[in-house]
């Protein structure tokens, strides 16, 4: 077994990524508030809030997450300043790769230069990708069936014993979607997606309705882009619950605004009556 420097924080959960999730996904709500200035009394609160929960996701160390957090601030940016996002998008890029590079065994992996470093620095999940893309490459349009994947990747690779070699699972979901589902389940799959996110965001404005509709969104994209490095999609309670809160906000329709009629039209209104 072999040790590392530094410790990972878990919480109450059985893997620090699974708890990285559930951390980004606690922040962005307070993003969505903060764009839309709907706390203004309480943003030092606010802020105070997110900076405590980044400080649990910081000793998780999961990279995952902190690219998922990534995903949710560049889309709070881009709907509070629009093309001056693209700043801040430059700023967390520079600061992601700092922290990615700084992780001792990618650093390590990248000095090497070796395929089995990098697999070795993400835990296994190169070699688990690599073997997924060929699953797909050899079953494109119906794929290997849905739950298929791990029968497949233990006949391909011919090292894994039982019925369900947890081993085997895989840690991307578009990967896995393809395996199993081929060019359709990967188009329906890509599908969803889009017409939920584009639903999140056209319905986002200050209203409350909005700002869940706002928040849904940003937590999905989160969610989307963790399960790239960590699958656990449509596995997960959360994907289902944010899609619900994105068409409970997308059905509310906005308040009627009324227009004011100017001095003159009230009191025409009033002789009239």
């Amino acid at each position: 077994m072999r040790t590392r420097s530094y410790f990972r924080v878990n919480s109450v959960f059985w893997d620090p990524s699974v708890y990285g999730r559930f951390l980004v996904v606690a922040i962005v709500p307070s993003l969505a508030l903060l764009v839309y200035g709907r706390v203004r009394r309480l943003t030092p609160f606010v802020v105070a809030a997110v900076v405590v929960t980044w400080l649990g996701l910081l000793i998780s160390f999961s990279q995952s997450s902190f690219a998922a957090l990534l995903v949710a601030v560049v889309g709070a940016s881009v709907v509070a300043w629009r093309w001056r996002a693209l700043v801040a998008v430059a700023v967390a890029c520079f600061v992601l790769a700092g922290i990615a590079v700084s992780a001792p065994t990618l650093r390590h992996s990248i000095q090497h230069h070796t395929s089995s470093g990098l697999n070795s620095a993400t835990s296994g999940r190169s070699s688990l990708v690599a073997n997924g893309v060929r699953i797909a490459a050899a079953h494109p349009l119906a794929g290997v069936g849905v739950g298929g994947f791990k029968r497949a990747y233990a006949d391909r690779v011919q090292k894994f014993k039982g019925k369900d070699p947890k081993l085997a699972a895989s840690h991307t979901t578009p990967v896995t979607v393809a395996a199993e589902g081929g060019i359709v389940g990967l188009a329906l799959y890509v599908a969803l997606l889009g017409v939920v996110l584009l639903q999140a965001f056209r319905r986002a404005d200050r209203s409350n309705p909005g700002t869940l509709a706002l928040a849904s969104g940003l937590a999905l994209a989160a969610v989307i882009c963790h399960s790239v490095f960590y699958a656990d999609f449509f596995e997960d309670p959360t994907t289902w619950l944010l899609i619900g809160l994105i068409g409970l906000a997308s059905a509310t329709r906005p308040a009627p605004v009324l227009e004011e009629l100017p001095p003159t039209a009230v009191k025409e209104q009033a002789v009239t009556a």
